[in-house]
């Protein structure tokens, strides 16, 4: 090492080596406990959002009541649209 890598190395590795301690320290465990369904919400209700192109409301309502991740209820909806409008 030379003269000007030195005081580079000597301050960025004790930040890297403390972040990656702090980072290990610090981090929250994901929360898997799945939502609680809602029974209120009918088929009815996600089908009009979807006839409505609010997708986005309408894979919220799925996932409310079926308590599926959001991929699966992205799926589920996608679906949904595409037989109720089967070219775009």
């Amino acid at each position: 090492m030379d003269f000007v890598t030195t005081p580079s190395v000597a301050w960025i590795l004790p930040f890297v080596i403390g972040f990656l301690l702090a980072r290990g320290i610090y981090r929250k465990p994901y929360d898997t406990t799945p939502a609680p369904q809602r029974t209120d919400i009918t088929d009815a209700q996600i089908e009009a959002e979807v006839r409505a192109k609010r997708l986005v409301e309408a894979i919220r309502l799925y996932r409310q009541r079926s308590g599926c991740s959001l991929k699966e209820a992205k799926s589920a909806v996608e679906a949904m649209a595409r037989q109720i409008h089967p070219h775009g």
